[in-house]
């Protein structure tokens, strides 16, 4: 009996010989499921940047009185 120059012979239905269709790609819209951190709104940033001046403006008045 000749052989197949494809490798060996595999007992398998004609379904399982074709090659099954490919998944569709998931496109996920909105927050990722794993975003859980808390966002910071705008006053607690704007009052984070006026403390933050606010020390850099009481050490150059210490800067310039030593």
């Amino acid at each position: 009996m000749a052989r197949s120059s494809h490798g060996p012979r595999r007992a398998t239905t004609w379904a399982a010989e074709h090659n099954p269709r490919p998944l569709p790609r998931i496109i996920r819209l909105g927050r990722p499921a794993n975003d859980n951190e808390r966002q910071f709104g705008f006053t607690t940033r704007a009052l984070a940047a006026l403390f933050a001046a606010a020390l850099v403006v009481l050490a150059l008045v210490h800067w310039q009185l030593v």
